[in-house]
């Protein structure tokens, strides 16, 4: 994974390259001329091995805005940024009855949570607006 490009999936956008894992973290270097380094939770990464891509659910802002990684870094604090426990996990998240913010993520992309009854897909996305009138009543 060393060398692949960092993609936000936010803006769809080149982030920075991936330079190492430590633990549950990937480590991504971001800038042009001043390079910082940022460590980014497993969880919200895929990797497009044929791409040499490492996508990411988190916005640039949100990544350039937690800790910056040095030799070392201090999890607790990066842990912290991203809603994490001391122990690296997923913190509770606030009014989910206990669940944690990434199973209420997965939750909301089955179709459950508090995003239950909305339809699977969006007409106003596919252009199609008028999706419950019949082809004779559209205009």
């Amino acid at each position: 994974m060393d060398g692949y490009d960092f993609i936000t999936a936010v803006d769809d956008k080149r982030w920075g390259t991936v330079v190492e894992r430590k633990g549950d973290y990937v480590i991504v270097e971001h800038g042009t001329l001043r390079k910082h380094r940022y460590a980014v939770p497993e969880t919200t990464v895929d990797v497009d091995e044929e791409a040499k891509q490492v996508r990411t659910t988190l916005s640039g802002e949100m990544i350039s805005e937690s800790p910056k990684v040095d030799n070392d870094f201090d999890h607790h604090a990066v842990g912290l940024h991203y809603g994490m426990d001391d122990a690296g996990g997923p913190s509770v998240a606030e009014g989910t009855g206990g669940d944690t913010a990434v199973e209420e993520r997965a939750q909301i992309r089955e179709g459950g949570g508090d995003m239950a009854g909305l339809p699977d897909e969006s007409p106003a996305l596919l252009g199609d607006r008028l999706s419950d009138v019949s082809d004779e009543e559209k205009p």
